[in-house]
């Protein structure tokens, strides 16, 4: 019997009367408003990033756009640095004071794009740097760190939290977006999701942390959550003790390596493929022609779609032996492969399905590895196997980011169309 079998045994008994336990727990769904809340400060990345750098008076070719590209992936290098490294320079701050600090960070970074070059019309390239390095780093600390947290408010509650990933980029890429299209100066919805941070922040204080405390209380007699979450605090014993639980993830990771590289390579180069005010919608020829922001208002149905529903089927089944949960992890890396593939073919309504594919296979993948976590990995290694799982998945982001001009190659094949893969935008 292999390691990571033998290691799943060893926990198999514990992890089902823990499963059995938790399952009754009720769900506290206000932990989507929180995720909610902090994430769409993630979403400066997508459509609005486009946004930030018009108003900074970029374009699209040349040596400053280059560089406000890269300024942008400091969001994925953050990501990257601070997964782990949160456990080196934040080493002597409990769990839940990382989630606060990681909050404020993310709000300084959104606040940035609205207040300085929006509201007060500075072209000064330094908030490019810090708007997207502090969101980056914040989002390495707060993702696994707030998973962490609401451990103790079992799967229910764990299910409504990753929901919010999707749910974030849904509200700012599908409302926020087709409201900008009507009329709605857009440095507002820059302003929205600055004041949705404090709000998240309450309802976290108020409503969720009291929760996670009354949990930990009746099932580890501690007195207050952040008790209850010490002994997780030091990653670095975990991974002294990386036997009991490390091989079992390594699957897990390698896929999130995949799932991330295909997000962050697909999404972006389909914005710089369908990149007319008009898209073809069966090929590259093709009369049958649609508004440019309504494609990608479509396009972003699809991303929600794939990516909400298939978080909440990962939670809906069973998964209960470790060969289980390798047979979804290979349906889940399927689908996020037939996605990427499906992208390259630079066909309009294939590029809806692909996006449906690629955030089907990850958010499947993530809600399945996040609920193996909870149930087989011991309790004190959950935010150590939390921050590998992640940081994998932040180095297959950055692989992806930096190919997303390769990828477009593929699509392309370095030819240029009337309303696809043009050279320079209309």
């Amino acid at each position: 019997m292999s390691k990571d079998a033998e290691a799943v045994d060893d926990y198999k008994l514990t992890a089902q009367i823990k499963a059995d336990a938790e399952a009754d727990l009720p769900a506290v769904p206000v932990v989507v408003l929180v995720m909610i809340a902090i994430i769409q400060g993630y979403t400066l990345i997508g459509p609005l990033q486009h946004d930030f750098k018009v108003a900074m008076n970029i374009g699209d070719t040349g040596m400053v756009a280059n560089v406000f590209t890269q300024a942008a992936a400091l969001v994925q290098w953050g990501k990257f640095l601070m997964t782990l490294g949160q456990n080196v320079v934040l080493a002597h701050l409990s769990p839940l004071t990382r989630v606060y600090l990681a909050m404020a960070g993310i709000m300084v970074g959104a606040a940035i794009p609205p207040l300085f070059v929006f509201g007060l019309g500075s072209h000064w390239m330094g908030w490019v740097f810090l708007s997207f390095g502090l969101i980056g780093l914040s989002l390495g600390v707060f993702e696994c760190t707030f998973l962490n947290v609401i451990t103790p408010l079992g799967p229910k509650t764990k299910c409504w939290a990753i929901t919010g990933f999707p749910a974030a980029f849904a509200i700012i890429n599908v409302i926020g977006l087709s409201i900008v299209s009507f009329g709605m100066p857009v440095a507002y919805l820059f302003w929205y999701i600055v004041a949705c941070i404090p709000l998240g922040a309450a309802i976290f204080a108020k409503v969720v942390v009291p929760r996670v405390g009354d949990s930990a209380r009746s099932s580890q007699k501690v007195s207050t959550a952040s008790d209850a979450m010490q002994k997780t605090a030091a990653v670095w014993d975990s991974v002294k003790d990386w036997s009991t639980w490390l091989p079992m993830m390594i699957p897990f990771m390698l896929v999130n390596v995949v799932g991330h590289f295909v997000m962050e390579g697909a999404l972006p180069a389909n914005f710089n493929t369908f990149n007319a005010h008009e898209v073809p919608l069966f090929g590259r020829e093709d009369e049958h022609l649609i508004n440019q922001k309504r494609f990608f208002v479509v396009f972003f149905i699809c991303v929600g779609l794939g990516d909400i529903g298939s978080r909440q089927a990962g939670y809906w089944l069973s998964l209960s032996t470790y060969k289980a949960n390798m047979t979804a992890l290979l349906v889940g890396l399927a689908c996020s492969i037939l996605g990427m593939y499906l992208t390259t073919l630079g066909i309009g309504v294939v590029a809806w399905l692909s996006a449906f594919l690629a955030f089907a296979g990850q958010g499947f993948n993530y809600a399945v590895a996040s609920k193996f976590i909870d149930r087989f990995v011991p309790r004190q290694h959950n935010l150590a196997a939390y921050s590998f799982w992640m940081f994998l998945g932040s180095a297959g982001a950055i692989a992806g980011s930096t190919m997303v001009d390769i990828i477009r190659y593929w699509i392309c094949h370095g030819e240029s169309y009337e309303h696809e893969c043009m050279r320079h935008h209309h």
